[in-house]
């Protein structure tokens, strides 16, 4: 009832503390960290990882400043000046603690003027990237938001900074939701109330969370073009998606390739992090030396790198008192790791000073956000701390420690009841530091006497040299001993039958009645075991024995939380954590250069002055061999402008250059060769191809288009950009030149890269001179045999390419070869001036339907039948996951759409109301996978437009009708 949830209800669990801190002090447990398989990816779960951060975004007129605060941890982590995309990418990378708190600009005022999307734009559930809406990324659901009105940020003080007041703004709010949930509780149980925020010796405020900050130029919307070193931005989410970051199934995950296969997923999350986030320069620049040194430096063991790594759960099992022998034990491995890690340069002379030393604490004092710059300083606070925890903890197993073994007596009490009341705390505590548990050892004797005289039938007690009792005169031949887990006790099943014989003794030792001294005992609630049996003298010593482990249970449980404790109130956990960061830093440096080496990969010079983007000599994708896969070197002194035949490799070149460029600017190896040079980037973005979002009004081409203006809006003269096939979801002749225009801005505005295009007609419009200036015309080679069979080479070479080869890579896709003979003869067709001359349509037309438009359907898919669904109907379930071309009809208007779940994508163009409520569909199947899909629908969108079919384009809620081909 009542009484038994006030007693359980020790703590509030939630996905940002999911530690259920209770009874935790004298657990066997002491994992704390998960290097699991699960993990090996570096994408963790909700429900395996460490408690989720709560957030906070505060909107201001220079961008947006993000708050992550740690309730295990105690820290808030404040980045400022970010875009939408870079908040978005972080939200979607590390999924937040319900709720997420929004803060508004003062100018916007909660204006009722704006939608919630126009406001929120940085929420993962409204970005285009389908990537982000899979379980495996760990979005569960939408996140709810609540609002905080400007008037509650706090203002401006002296000495008080920006940084600052953010974070007192966010930590603020999230504690005061915690007094609120506990105002709520129904307990009043003043010794197990402890919400997330809270500890038992006194109330948390705001001035308890330490500020952690990135560089000031990281992630930032100001003019970092200017600084003479470049900052890189956090990536956008779909950069990250492109780069393996996300988990996405189609695209190789970057992070497995940076380790070896034994690497601990620990440092595939950290990888993930780095890279996710890119360091500032100097701290790119140390990781590249302490790679460097570990990658070339072969005169030196490095100490274990199997310090397990120290999580928020052991921070706050800390803070609770609640923190276990075993994670004691985990600490002072940690601690013991980080000093002799401290004494590499000093016990190397052969190596220079300060090669592995000095660029760990400049990375230790950025990961963590406390001051590390005295190596001698920082293993001193780890000895202390250590020597600290030595001083209580047995350090040594309970099988290896002779004066802390269970009590035993060989077969006269079951080993298995000792160890249920004494292993729980023996072992754990050091005896010197104990009181109670001295008693144990003369308790369990008695009751094992006891019980040799009353259940065995033993005439006198005697022990052997083992200290076990003498059972040769027993009256039982094997065990009448049974036990209760439940009650705790120890009886017998039946009097001995031996019993009558023995003369109940009285207090003058005289000889009294025959009377049976064997009764009933009682359980823990007071009822009679009408099935056991026992005597007063076991009774007696059985109850003595209990309580005494009892008391020895409390104390050793009460002395573990007086060390916790005294932890935290004399300063020692920001000793823990940076022992365990440090730990993990030089074992992700460590495995990473074991793996380089291993792969062949490589570091690169990094050039700030450098006009050029960079050297790339030898670069390969990063998710194959070096054996296996063709190099390709370049000048990348400008921008790209790259056509190719499908399937020749520019859309794996550009990403594997982007992922070098990643690597290098984070300070890591990379798939090239030696004699490579890079410049740093201020951002990174590289755009595939992307699918309608119809959740978010959004077509495929919407999407893309947004993607663009996200890349226009964040990057510049110092930027790193790869866009693959834009235009592609439009007429050739619009999508055409908006791919133009687009180049042409992002040459002019001194962007770096490449731009793939199967769009030709981009190659002869005239740009300006500044653009025509820095374009590149490059193509990826094809081979000819000279017999007129054409194979690729997936090498990059100057000029142009305006065969894309499609019927050649349909072929080899396995097209049925009459659907191919018919595409070459239409080819000779194939002039948009001429066709457009001999297509004449009405645009108000009784052709124009959805019979015609099945007809287009069939016509560009070649085969396969299309399946109405009329409205309300649920397509077949046949048809669920594969890939599908729709076409759906609302009122007199016309959408087109591809999807891999064909009822859900109806279902949510249904839900948007009014005539999309009763819409109808047409589908048809694509055997040949998403990819081609995508093809299809473009064209069926093309052929649609064309034949005046009424378009809907959900990207910004217009209509597009197709203009009257008469008379053109």
């Amino acid at each position: 009832g009542k009484s038994l949830k006030r007693r359980y209800l020790a703590q509030v669990v939630s996905s940002a503390n999911p530690t259920y801190m209770h009874g935790l002090v004298l657990k066997d447990d002491s994992s704390v960290c998960d290097d699991s398989p699960a993990f090996q990816d570096g994408l963790s779960s909700s429900t395996n990882s460490p408690g989720r951060s709560y957030v906070g975004v505060i909107e201001t007129q220079a961008g947006y400043t993000l708050v992550e605060v740690s309730a295990e941890e105690r820290i808030a982590v404040v980045s400022e000046r970010l875009t939408a995309e870079a908040v978005s990418c972080r939200l979607i990378a590390y999924p937040p603690a319900d709720p997420l708190i929004y803060v508004p600009p003062y100018s916007d005022g909660g204006s009722k003027s704006k939608t919630r999307s126009d406001r929120l734009p940085f929420l993962p559930w409204r970005q285009t990237s389908n990537s982000m809406m899979k379980p495996s990324v760990g979005v569960k659901g939408k996140v709810r938001v609540k609002t905080l009105p400007p008037s509650l940020v706090v203002g401006p003080a002296p000495g008080k900074s920006d940084i600052e007041r953010a974070k007192q703004t966010i930590v603020s709010a999230f504690l005061r939701l915690e007094d609120d949930s506990l105002d709520g509780d129904t307990s009043t149980d003043d010794e197990t109330s402890s919400l997330p925020m809270k500890r038992e010796r006194g109330k948390v405020s705001h001035d308890d969370f330490v500020v952690i900050t990135p560089s000031s130029t990281n992630g930032s919307l100001s003019d970092v073009h200017t600084s003479q070193v470049t900052s890189s931005l956090p990536l956008h989410l779909e950069t990250a998606t492109q780069l393996g970051l996300m988990s996405d199934p189609a695209i190789p995950t970057l992070t497995q390739s940076l380790l070896p296969d034994s690497a601990p997923s620990s440092s595939r999350r950290f990888l993930r992090r780095w890279l996710l986030i890119p360091p500032p320069p100097d701290i790119a620049d140390a990781m590249s030396q302490l790679v460097g040194t570990l990658k070339d430096d072969d005169n030196r063991a490095l100490p274990s790198l199997n310090a397990p790594p120290i999580t928020g759960k052991v921070s706050s099992l800390i803070r609770a008192g609640q923190a276990s022998a075993p994670v004691f034990r985990e600490l002072l491995s940690s601690l013991n790791a980080g000093i002799q890690i401290l004494l590499l340069d000093e016990e190397d002379f052969q190596r220079p000073t300060g090669m592995v030393v000095a660029p760990l604490l400049k990375i230790l004092q950025h990961d963590t956000g406390i001051e590390a710059r005295d190596s001698l300083t920082l293993r001193n606070r780890f000895i202390e701390t250590k020597r600290i925890i030595e001083s209580v903890v047995n350090t040594n197993n309970v099988d290896d420690t002779e004066k802390e073994r269970i009590s035993h007596f060989g077969d006269v009490i079951p080993p298995a009841f000792l160890e249920r009341n004494e292993l729980i705390w023996r072992g754990r505590v050091k005896q010197v530091a104990l009181e109670c548990s001295h008693d144990v050892p003369l308790a369990a004797q008695r009751l094992a006497e006891a019980v040799a005289l009353d259940f065995w039938g033993v005439e006198s007690i005697q022990f052997n040299e083992n200290g076990e009792i003498d059972l040769n005169d027993a009256k039982e031949t094997k065990s009448p001993i049974v036990q209760d887990i439940f009650n705790n006790l120890i009886a017998v099943k039946s009097k001995p039958s031996w019993d009558s014989s023995i003369p109940l003794q009285t207090e003058d030792n005289t000889g009294g009645d025959r009377k049976s001294r064997y009764f009933h005992p009682r359980d823990r609630n007071g009822k009679v075991l009408r099935t056991r049996y026992t005597t007063d003298r076991v009774q007696e010593a059985l109850s003595d024995y209990v309580e005494t482990c009892e008391n020895a249970r409390k104390e050793v449980e009460k002395v573990l939380t007086r060390l916790s404790w005294d932890l935290v109130d004399n300063g020692h956990l920001p000793s823990i954590m940076q022992a365990s960061h440090l730990n993990l830093i030089l074992a992700t440096a460590a495995h990473h250069a074991a793996s380089s080496n291993m792969k062949g990969w490589s570091n690169a010079v990094i050039e700030d002055e450098s006009t050029s983007a960079g050297h790339f000599e030898g670069v390969w994708p990063y998710w194959m061999d070096k054996s296996e896969s063709i190099p390709n070197s370049f000048d990348l002194d400008g921008l790209f402008l790259l056509t190719a035949p499908n399937m020749s490799g520019k859309s794996t070149l550009m990403r594997t250059t982007a992922a070098a460029a990643l690597l290098i600017n984070s300070g890591l190896c990379a798939p090239l060769k030696d004699g490579s040079s890079i410049r740093r980037f201020d951002s990174i973005f590289v755009r595939g191809a992307s699918a309608d979002v119809p959740t978010e009004d959004k077509s495929a081409f919407g999407a893309e288009m947004g993607d663009v203006a996200a890349l226009l809006r964040s990057c510049g003269a110092r930027s790193l950009v790869f866009v693959d096939e834009i235009g592609r979801g439009t007429s050739p002749k619009d999508g055409t030149c908006l791919a133009a225009a687009i180049l042409e801005k992002m040459a002019v505005s001194g962007m770096s890269g490449m731009f793939a295009t199967h769009l030709h007609g981009i190659l002869n419009i005239p740009y300006v001179p500044l653009a025509e200036s820095r374009l590149r015309k490059k193509r990826m080679a094809i081979q000819d045999d000279g017999q007129g069979h054409l194979s690729w080479t997936y090498k990059l070479e100057d000029g142009v390419c305006t065969n894309s080869l499609a019927l050649l890579t349909a072929a080899k896709f396995g097209l049925d070869p009459s659907i191919l003979q018919r595409a070459e003869e239409l080819s000779e067709y194939w002039n948009t001036d001429t066709i457009e001359s001999k297509m004449h349509f009405d645009e108000n037309s009784s052709d124009i339907n959805m019979n015609t438009a099945i007809e287009i359907l069939q016509s560009v898919v070649g085969r396969g039948v299309c399946v109405p669904v009329p409205p309300s109907y649920m397509p077949p379930p046949s048809l669920e996951g594969s890939s599908c071309v729709y076409i759906l009809q609302i009122g007199k208007k016309y959408y087109v759409g591809e999807t891999d779940s064909l009822s859900q994508r109806l279902s949510q163009h249904r839900s948007k109301g009014r005539d999309w409520s009763s819409l109808s569909a047409v589908a048809i199947q694509i055997e040949e996978g998403k990819s081609h899909a995508r093809n299809v629908e473009s064209l069926v969108i093309r052929r649609m437009s064309k034949d005046g079919f009424d378009m809907i384009s959900v990207a910004d809620g217009t209509s597009i009708r197709a203009s009257s081909r008469r008379g053109t």
